[in-house]
């Protein structure tokens, strides 16, 4: 049975059904975009799951038909308070960000799935990174984007795609900012199963599998693989905060969010 879980926002829907935790990010009128009202939610939510520990599974997933587009452009170099920070200040508020977010989630002692069912760009490609699992259907697609708009990214997304797809195809994904569509993606390994049929259906069985595994094994075996590999993720994310911060002041960045804002 699901229970829904309040969350006092409508941006993000907290369901419960046996063990499993369902996140919906709930903008879809932006692409499930991470908005100033959906990510301290989401932040929120997670520390709570940390603590709380009582889950077997955590599942992510966007409203609509998409998962998450990341920031949302529009509203960047809006911030009146943030361009009153002083440059150290920008750095750490943002680390701190990508600590109580993608970090976070990378570090959960449960496993995390996230379900693509559509774009992940940008943050939103960082943050569905951050999960163990990725599970898509045929519309699903991740996009970098970041260096179009004069950002040199941030959430982990660089230590993400190097750790995965080694740092050559890491740099083409972050250089050139091509889509890659479900079923290169499900081939190269940012999606770990791909549905074409029948997603929902397929969806549930590969849950009910996961959860059929032993709980305490499936834990541990999670920390013995972040412990090989997660040495260097707090240094890649106080990197990426310092870079994203330069590269939000230069003159390249302004000009192309005022280019799309004109789109």
């Amino acid at each position: 049975m699901v229970t829904i879980i309040p969350t006092d926002t409508k941006q993000v829907i907290l369901t419960e059904d046996n063990d499993v935790l369902t996140i919906t990010l709930n903008n879809p009128q932006y692409k499930n975009a991470l908005s100033e009202e959906l990510t301290p939610h989401l932040r929120r939510i997670l520390k709570k799951l940390k603590k709380q520990n009582s889950h077997k599974l955590l599942v992510i997933r966007g409203k609509g038909n998409s998962f998450c587009s990341g920031g949302n452009i529009k509203k960047m170099n809006l911030d009146t308070k943030s361009i009153r920070k002083k440059t150290i200040e920008k750095i750490e508020d943002l680390y701190k960000k990508q600590i109580e977010l993608t970090h976070l989630i990378s570090n959960l002692e449960i496993p995390t799935v996230a379900v693509i069912t559509g774009p992940a760009a940008g943050a939103g490609f960082s943050l569905a990174l951050s999960c163990d699992i990725r599970v898509g259907n045929k519309e699903a697609f991740f996009l970098s984007n970041y260096s179009k708009i004069g950002l040199t990214g941030d959430y982990g997304i660089s230590w993400y795609l190097t750790n995965l797809l080694g740092p050559s195809k890491a740099k083409e994904l972050m250089f050139c900012n091509e889509r890659i569509y479900a079923d290169e993606a499900n081939k190269i390994g940012l999606l770990n199963y791909l549905y074409s049929k029948n997603f929902e259906s397929n969806l549930k069985k590969f849950l009910k599998n996961l959860l059929s595994q032993s709980s305490y094994a499936l834990r541990l075996i999670k920390k013995n693989i972040n412990f090989a590999g997660n040495n260097n993720l707090r240094k890649t994310l106080k990197l990426e905060a310092k870079h994203l911060i330069m590269s939000s002041n230069s003159i390249e960045h302004k000009l192309a969010v005022s280019k799309f804002k004109k789109k």
